[in-house]
């Protein structure tokens, strides 16, 4: 505190672009910058996470949806078949031609793929359903850096169609 010339005690300034601002008051832009910044950081990035999820699940999606297609255009009448009778397939639900086509088209996924190829129906003639199934693990980037990975979500994806050839 300083005294003016009348003897009455004012708060010591400090002048600032222009305009007078308290000293005990400089500090403060600086205390409230540093709580709020974790919490807005751990924000931004939650929200990065929901994209990648997003992101993740619609490739999961797209490749077995491919992977699926795959399987009914190379049914039974077709000279390079997949599916129950073919040399790709092994009992009970493991197709490698299929399994490739997801892979194939899994990018950006970098976590193991499990993929399943199923026929309900018991074979690979036309009007006969195949199902192709992935998963995968996804782990969160607030997890992986709070919980040492501790928080694992399994994404899973899966295409039901009729094998036309």
């Amino acid at each position: 505190m300083s005294e003016n010339g009348g003897g009455c005690l004012q708060p010591q300034t400090h002048e600032r672009a222009g305009y007078a601002v308290p000293m005990r008051e400089r500090g403060q832009a600086l205390v409230e910058t540093a709580l709020i910044l974790p919490i807005l950081v751990i924000l931004l990035v939650g929200i990065f996470d929901v994209g990648r999820i997003i992101l993740a699940s619609g490739t999961l999606n797209a490749a077995v949806r491919e992977g699926t297609r795959y399987a009914i255009v190379h049914g039974e009448l077709s000279s390079n078949r997949s599916g129950p009778g073919s040399s790709t397939y092994t009992a009970p639900s493991t197709d490698t031609a299929i399994n490739a086509v997801v892979q194939q088209y899994a990018v950006g996924i970098n976590t193991p793929l499990t993929i399943q190829s199923t026929w309900p129906d018991g074979d690979a003639n036309r009007r006969s359903r195949v199902v192709v199934t992935a998963t995968t693990p996804f782990t969160p980037i607030l997890s992986s850096v709070f919980l040492g990975g501790g928080l694992t979500m399994t994404l899973r994806s899966s295409s039901t169609m009729l094998i036309e050839q």
